[in-house]
């Protein structure tokens, strides 16, 4: 069922562009990323950026089956014998209970879509498909629950800025409620990204239901901690912070650890903490980049039981056969390398743009005046692709073209 509506879907163009959830091609990162560049491209133009995150409430919990099936038939042309199908799947549900040993009565489930199921997921985001369609003047970007509002201006249009958005608010309140799903205020954020000092307190606010949206200076965004300057300073930092704590935790046990062991703890538990958005922060400023090559260099410490003072270099490129830098642009490299040979997401294959010449395959790299705007992954990972040998740029198997990626680089 999952596998047959995906594809009607996908065929019919019915899912919007903006919902990276649980789509072949699309995740958190590729989400983040074009937020992240339509926020770098509006500061280069001297304009100030409202980055909304909107929290909803028990989201999956909320779906109703029958709003849902009104959907199923009237916008994506879903026969009755389809929609009955869907609706029988998610009405007469119950759920039970089990505590002390003992299991409660079941109660029966009034809305929700089950957790943990293929269908669950996709089913919730045709459920919120419909949701771009309430919003105007403002850019979404949609990773299952998880909403992203941003809007850009001039300095001197801040205040018909913060009224466009908050009539948006209005819309996206009825839009909630006509759907009975809840966003949460307390947990929505809005930060304001702008290369100049903005004073939040002296500008309107932003409300949705009469409640207000705090303005803050960072905040987490699909795991990601974006800031008002739009550098992954705080992200750096908060990851190595958690990283560091886990890593001695591991020491506890480092000299009774075989070797193979902490090299597959160190891959498996401790760089996923380390890599998670990489691909965003890899050409960070020379501050971060040194905490971040402490790190590793203390990860390979605790791998082969290395003192303070012991020489790590050498070490540290046999956990990935290259340097930890090389390794960070090789991921950087291979998440780009995606996106040109599988086109996808559509949003971010859309804004890369190929030089004519048949020598090379290399991509015209984006216009910028802002040192900032090097950190940035379009700008960053451009300027790696068209430095590397035309024939890994032609490979189109990506293995292939990891494989001889990582020869390259060491």
């Amino acid at each position: 069922m999952h596998d047959q509506m995906a594809t009607y879907f996908e065929l019919n163009f019915y899912l919007t562009a903006r919902q990276s959830g649980f789509r072949k091609g699309h995740s958190c990162i590729s989400a983040l990323i074009d937020v992240s560049e339509d926020i770098r491209n509006n500061i280069e133009n001297g304009n100030i950026c409202f980055l909304l995150l909107l929290d909803h409430t028990k989201a999956f919990d909320n779906v109703d089956s029958g709003i849902l099936n009104i959907k199923l038939r009237s916008n994506y042309n879903f026969s009755n014998s389809a929609a009955n199908l869907i609706n029988s799947y998610l009405t007469c549900r119950f759920q039970s209970v089990f505590a002390d040993g003992k299991l409660s009565q079941p109660l029966p489930l009034h809305s929700g879509v089950p957790q943990g199921s293929i269908l669950g997921p996709f089913l919730f985001y045709v459920y919120i498909n419909d949701l771009p369609n309430v919003i105007h003047n403002c850019k979404i970007q949609m990773y299952a629950d998880d909403v992203q509002l941003h809007t850009c201006c001039k300095l001197n249009e801040l205040n018909s800025c913060i009224s466009r958005i908050n009539i948006n608010m209005e819309n996206i309140s009825r839009w909630a409620n006509a759907n009975k799903l809840l966003i949460n205020p307390t947990k929505s954020k809005c930060l304001v990204i702008s290369s100049q000092n903005i004073d939040t307190d002296s500008i309107p606010k932003i409300f949705i239901d009469n409640n207000e949206i705090e303005y803050v200076d960072r905040a987490k965004n699909l795991g990601v901690i974006f800031n008002s300057k739009l550098s992954w300073n705080d992200h750096i930092d908060s990851l190595c912070g958690k990283a560091f704590n886990m890593l001695r935790n591991l020491w506890v046990t480092q000299s009774f650890t075989p070797l193979k062991i902490k090299i597959l703890l160190v891959k498996t538990f401790l760089m996923p903490v380390i890599l998670y958005g990489c691909e965003l922060y890899t050409n960070c400023d020379q501050l971060h980049k040194h905490k971040l090559n402490v790190l590793f260099n203390n990860s390979t410490r605790y791998v082969y039981g290395l003192k303070r003072f012991d020489s790590v270099s050498e070490k540290a490129k046999t956990i990935y056969g290259i340097t930890f830098f090389k390794y960070l642009d090789f991921r950087v490299l291979s998440f780009l390398h995606k996106i040109i040979y599988t086109k996808t997401p559509p949003y971010l294959f859309s804004r890369l743009r190929f030089t004519l010449s048949e020598r090379n395959c290399h991509i015209v790299p984006l216009r910028h005046s802002l040192s900032s705007s090097e950190r940035q992954f379009f700008i960053y990972s451009v300027s790696l692709w068209n430095r590397l040998p035309v024939s890994l740029q032609r490979m189109t198997n990506l293995s292939t073209f990891q494989h001889n990626l990582l020869k390259h680089f060491s």
